[in-house]
């Protein structure tokens, strides 16, 4: 009996597609659904450099207090011997760009929009710095101070991607291809109940598949998932599918209770590069999005809990000390000296078990 396999399809993705995806390309289409929000655009370059460099150099000011810069301010002046004794491996200290001195403005804005709106949680164009949120010590993207955001920003390899990499697989991206124009979203905090959320894909204007959002398990989901669906296909067919360009596209939308609205989370190209989640691309795309067939909304079991459980984005997460120390020369100081301590002990147990 021979198998059949599915050929490995083709998924094209223009630049029109990854620019519509952008957030201030959909907000002001779908706003009463979406989170109150605050577009800065244009951003100096200057912002954008700080966001590429290496390390991370929060403001540091006498006027404005943060919890991210009190410990180095207090230590800034201190004579650092153990730093400082080799002249000949010493290297000339380059300051790099610093808010408070090369965007004030913008510095100053995020401050308003933190203060008219509350926490927020920021993100650029596309993405939003999820895998970053261990350097924060609530481990979420809910920032009640403009450091808050830096770090994340900073710490962020989906910002980098935004920066560099957002137009890298598009058939029609030609040579001298311009930037696009960087926006800073801050959206206004609410907290997510994360099982709650779901990845809608749409395919030529109608629901191909849902992903939950979380992979893991939630014991209640399998009952609503009748109302779930109502919700999902009422949005998309009335809302979404008549106002956006693409008739393909993935969408992350979330439904809290009592499950009498949904909420626009983000839009994403229907491409490779957007996360299928419980699905593969090769299934979601031989699916046939014909009007009458009922769709899958697909959930972690309580069979294959094992396979997906995992807080998301923990391959990203590092021991607080390391955090700690990013942010305080002093600490740096002594976390390597700690380390030094253990090489050597582990040394001379290797040692003594030689003999």
């Amino acid at each position: 009996m021979s198998e059949e396999y599915a050929v490995l399809s083709e998924l094209p993705v223009t630049c029109s597609q990854i620019d519509n995806c952008a957030f201030s390309f959909w907000y002001e289409k779908f706003k009463k659904h979406v989170p109150k929000s605050r577009v800065i655009k244009p951003l100096p370059e200057q912002f954008i450099q700080y966001l590429e460099q290496d390390g991370i150099k929060l403001p540091m000011s006498s006027t404005e207090l943060s919890t991210y810069t009190d410990d180095v301010a207090r230590t800034e002046d201190n004579e650092y011997s153990d730093w400082e004794g080799d002249e000949d491996t010493a290297t000339e200290y380059e300051p790099g760009i610093e808010p408070l001195n090369d965007f004030p403005e913008l510095h100053n804005q995020i401050k308003e929009i933190i203060v008219e709106l509350g926490p927020v949680t920021p993100k650029l164009n596309w993405s939003a710095p999820k895998d970053a949120t261990w350097i924060l010590p609530n481990n979420t993207t809910k920032c009640n101070e403009v450091n808050e955001i830096y770090l994340l920003l900073n710490a962020s390899n989906y910002i980098v991607h935004d920066l560099n990499h957002a137009y890298d697989e598009c058939i029609d991206k030609k040579e001298g291809f311009s930037t696009p124009e960087y926006e800073l979203v801050l959206r206004q905090w609410f907290a997510i109940n994360p099982a709650l959320e779901f990845r809608v894909f749409v395919k030529d204007g109608k629901v191909a598949a849902v992903s939950q959002r979380d992979l893991n398990y939630y014991d209640y989901l399998d009952k609503l998932t009748d109302t779930f669906k109502d919700l999902i296909d009422e949005f998309v067919e009335d809302e979404m599918v008549p106002q956006f360009p693409d008739k393909s596209f993935v969408t992350d939308l979330y439904i809290p209770r009592p499950f009498n609205r949904v909420f626009l989370i983000d839009i994403n190209p229907f491409s490779r590069k957007t996360d299928p989640l419980l699905f593969t691309w090769n299934e979601i795309i031989n699916i046939n999005a014909q009007p009458d067939r009922d769709y899958e909304l697909r959930l972690i079991t309580e069979n294959n809990i094992g396979r997906f459980a995992s807080k998301e984005h923990s391959q990203n997460h590092v021991p607080k000390d390391v955090v700690d120390a990013s942010l305080d020369p002093e600490r740096i100081r002594e976390l390597s000296q700690k380390w030094s301590e253990l090489l050597l002990q582990q040394e001379k147990e290797s040692s003594d078990e030689e003999k």
